[in-house]
């Protein structure tokens, strides 16, 4: 499965790519798909990877390359939920002028056999919506130094099923 995705966001691109990857490990700031993440070392890696507590299980990543220059950021899963096979994730933020720059993102999906077979049909979908909900949170986040409602309410839910507070 394939989900590409642009966004324009209001914001210079240099602000944008701190969220996305000098913040890298707090994804959970502002993803509303992501509750909890936290910055990792791997091996291979010299850019090391995140945990993350996501709507879909928890997920393990590793960074395969990164372009500061041209601000592009892609990594993979290698520690994921029992529906995914593999998914790897390609983000590229460029400035579209001054205080406003674009977002596009890649994400290649591939579900387990079973999974994908029996319930393809109902996880497809959602996943899609999912990400593209993401992509929203971060437009949200940056351009209003926020969580965004859908965000909050994500959160409420995963604390109160896990017993902690939200943040």
């Amino acid at each position: 499965m394939k989900v590409n995705k642009t966004i324009q966001i209001n914001a210079s691109a240099v602000t944008v790519w701190e969220t996305l990857f000098k913040n890298y490990g707090q994804a959970c700031d502002w993803a509303s798909t992501v509750n909890e993440s936290k910055l990792r070392e791997a091996v291979g890696s010299k850019y090391g990877g995140r945990t993350c507590s996501t709507t879909f299980g928890d997920v393990s990543e590793i960074i395969d390359h990164v372009n500061e220059e041209t601000m592009e950021l892609q990594y993979h899963l290698d520690d994921t939920p029992f529906i995914m096979k593999a998914a790897t994730a390609h983000w590229k933020v460029t400035s579209a002028s001054v205080n406003t720059s674009e977002v596009t993102m890649h994400l290649d999906v591939t579900l387990a056999t079973l999974p994908g077979f029996l319930m393809g049909w109902l996880i497809k979908p959602k996943m899609r919506k999912d990400i593209y909900q993401t992509i929203d949170d971060l437009k949200y986040f940056i351009e209003n130094g926020e969580q965004s409602e859908v965000k909050k309410k994500s959160d409420a839910k995963y604390f109160k099923k896990k017993g902690k507070k939200a943040a």
